[in-house]
C-alpha cells in the first residue's frame, strides 16, 4: 500500500480514478479467495480497519483530522468489506448449487449440508470435545438469512435468489 504512495497524491488523477485503482490494485489482492472463508468478528474488523485507512490514505486524511468513517464513506460509496465477502460468499453458493448433482462440488455441498443438519458421517463417529467451531455453511446461513437446506431451494428461482444477496437493499455500483 505504501507503494502507491505516489499515486494517491497525483493531484492530476480524479477521486474516481484513484478509487478504481484501490479496488483493482489493493482490494482485489486483499479479498482473495475471501468467498472461502469463515470470517470472525475480529477478522471482520481488522481487514474493514485496513480498508478505511487505504481511504483515509487516499484522501490524505491523517489522524489529527477529525473525520468520520462514515463521512469517508459518503465520499467514496464504496461497500463495507463484510458486506462485500458475504456477496462473493452468495454468489459462489449460488453457483455450486446451479452445479448438476454428479459435479465433486455439488456432491460435497450435499454431503456438507447433510452433516450441518446432524447426519453423522459413521456409526461410531464422536464430537471432537470443546466448542464446535464456525463453518462456512453457518456463515452462510447468517448471510443470507435462511438454512441452508431453504437457500439450494429458493436458488432455483434466480429472481428470489438474487433479492437474498446480502447487498440487495443497498446501491449496486
Amino acid at each position: 500500500m505504501a507503494q502507491l504512495d505516489n499515486v494517491w497524491r497525483q493531484q492530476r488523477l480524479s477521486l474516481s480514478t484513484k478509487l478504481r485503482i484501490y479496488t483493482s490494485l489493493v482490494q482485489s489482492v486483499v479479498l482473495y479467495g475471501s468467498e472461502t472463508w469463515t470470517v470472525r468478528k475480529v477478522d471482520s474488523d481488522r481487514i474493514q480497519s485496513f480498508h478505511m485507512q487505504a481511504l483515509r490514505r487516499i484522501f490524505g486524511i491523517r489522524w489529527y483530522d477529525k473525520v468520520s468513517n462514515a463521512a469517508v464513506n459518503d465520499r467514496t460509496k464504496l461497500p463495507d468489506v463484510p458486506s462485500l465477502i458475504a456477496d462473493i460468499r452468495h454468489s459462489l453458493f449460488g453457483h455450486i448449487c446451479c452445479l448438476p448433482e454428479n459435479t465433486p462440488a455439488s456432491q460435497a455441498l450435499q454431503l456438507s449440508i447433510e452433516a450441518h443438519t446432524g447426519t453423522a458421517p459413521t456409526a461410531d463417529w464422536k464430537r471432537p470435545p470443546g466448542r464446535p467451531r464456525r463453518n462456512w455453511l453457518q456463515q452462510v446461513e447468517e448471510d443470507i438469512s435462511l438454512s441452508v437446506g431453504a437457500a439450494r431451494i429458493a436458488d432455483q428461482d434466480r429472481l428470489m435468489w438474487r433479492t437474498l444477496r446480502p447487498s440487495a437493499g443497498q446501491a449496486q455500483q
